[in-house]
């Protein structure tokens, strides 16, 4: 039995559902700061975990938490209740999700009792975090087409999510580097400063998930409710996962992601690793960064919709994704040919904080604008697939690729470090910088080459605005 034809909110989203939808990112954010920036050298430097053991248990976790992806995606899709299809898992991820990330970061005595027991507290609390949050964010970032069907709007509605996710985890990045770590006498690697991240984090990360979810409460009678019931056949479930991959468009998403999250993995794993000893920034210069990404994010949710518009989605994305591709590696260029002023130059810091905000805004701006592009397959889908709506799916879709590669990124990001035998403990400035520019030498050429590889998959996506706006207008 087809579903009946979704009624949205209205044609475009008003902003106070803008801005209680976009919420909802702000704990995404929060924990993708800690795992991405701050995981691998809390467990490896501090805790003193093997750097292939600390990589693999967060590639594990990784993988494991895509399954997840999937599961949420399905189930909220298909689930019955008088509080809808979404809203039952936000409510219920809210306790888990801060608990969970609260014990992370806090790991009692008896966890570091050996390598083994480390890492194995470590797989088993990144694996529920992962996990715990996905049963808020897929039901969370899934509304989003429900919420507006408009093809600008959709645009501006997703930069707020961006807006939010990049603002709550660049916030918590600069109370890290600017008074959290300051707190221990070893700085960043010290474990005073982490341990107080993750009590700040869980409570943060429950605060933004009620807003959201009571934000949003209000529009539940105006959502859509699937018809028949939950199945758990697995005809059906792979029934709808596989019919997925008969749309050209979600299929380019998908494989632009599956690049995009090796590529994403390697460079946030590093990215802590190369402004310390790379870079050797001090730890009040590293607190520059996400601060300066503060202004960059503002930007980017002005630049998108309107490139977007100006443009087409898929023209918008491609040519700031290329952009961020080729400026990313010109500044390691400069460094390695001797022709970057020199650590002790007073241009030297700012060059580097102008070069970073450069980089974010264009990626920032591209992730709006692929957040817009994935809502649009959603109607695409529905046509083809006799009216049955898979938000969830496509949306989980995307992130299961993104995350299961992005943990092979990860994983290979400490590999990377066991190749160049980089040392326990590293003291910043301390570390033989021949070590330091092998490591960068040996990801930056993958990192590039898997973001192109991303790129060129955009080139297969098919939906622009008229045909959006047939999706529409089909009887479904």
């Amino acid at each position: 039995m087809p579903q009946k034809q979704i009624k949205p909110v209205s044609a475009k989203a008003s902003f106070s559902t803008k801005l209680f939808y976009g919420s909802g990112a702000t704990a995404f954010g929060i924990k993708d700061t800690g795992f991405n920036y701050f995981l691998l050298i809390y467990y490896n430097q501090v805790l003193g975990l093997d750097p292939f053991l600390t990589g693999l248990a967060l590639a594990i976790a990784v993988v494991v938490d895509a399954l997840s992806d999937l599961a949420a995606g399905y189930l909220s899709d298909q689930w019955h209740s008088s509080l809808g299809r979404r809203h039952p898992f936000m409510y219920a991820a809210v306790l888990p999700v801060s608990l969970t990330f609260f014990l992370l970061w806090n790991p009692p005595a008896l966890a570091a009792d050996s390598q083994l027991t480390l890492f194995l507290y470590l797989l088993i609390m990144a694996v529920l975090v992962r996990s715990c949050i996905t049963f808020f964010e897929v039901p969370n970032a899934a509304l989003g087409p429900e919420l507006t069907t408009d093809y600008d709007d959709r645009t501006r509605l997703m930069g707020f999510r961006y807006l939010f996710g990049w603002l709550g985890g660049l916030t918590m990045a600069v109370l890290a580097y600017m008074v959290l770590f300051a707190l221990d006498p070893l700085q960043q690697v010290g474990p005073t400063g982490y341990e107080m991240f993750g009590i700040i984090g869980a409570i943060a990360m429950g605060i933004a998930m009620i807003v959201s979810a009571t934000g949003t409460h209000r529009h539940i009678p105006q959502l859509y409710q699937p018809p028949g019931s939950l199945s758990f056949e697995p005809k059906i479930i792979t029934g709808e996962v596989f019919g997925l991959f008969k749309n050209q468009s979600f299929v380019s998403m998908l494989i632009s992601a599956l690049f995009f999250g090796v590529a994403a993995g390697m460079s946030t794993a590093f990215s802590i690793y190369i402004g310390s000893f790379f870079w050797r920034l001090e730890t009040q210069e590293l607190g520059l960064i996400p601060m300066l990404g503060l202004i960059a994010v503002p930007t980017a949710f002005f630049i998108a919709p309107r490139l977007a518009t100006r443009l087409g989605k898929k023209a918008a994305a491609m040519n700031t994704f290329l952009f961020a591709i080729l400026f990313l590696p010109l500044v390691f260029i400069a460094e390695f040919l001797g022709i970057f002023p020199s650590r002790e130059s007073s241009v030297f810091l700012p060059l580097l904080m102008v070069n970073f905000s450069i980089e974010t805004t264009a990626i920032i701006t591209t992730q709006v604008i692929f957040a817009s592009m994935n809502a649009d397959v959603v109607e695409d889908r529905q046509v083809e697939n006799e009216g049955r709506r898979s938000e969830g799916l496509i949306f989980a879709a995307r992130n299961f690729a993104n995350k299961a590669v992005s943990g092979a990124g990860i994983m290979f990001a400490g590999l990377l470090l066991w190749i160049v035998s980089f040392p326990e403990n590293a003291i910043p400035g301390e570390v033989n910088q021949d070590i330091v520019k092998n490591l960068v030498l040996l990801y930056l050429p993958v990192l590039i080459t898997m973001y192109l590889l991303s790129w060129y998959a955009l080139r297969y996506y098919n939906i622009d605005r008229a045909r959006h706006e047939a999706n529409l207008r089909a009887k479904i």
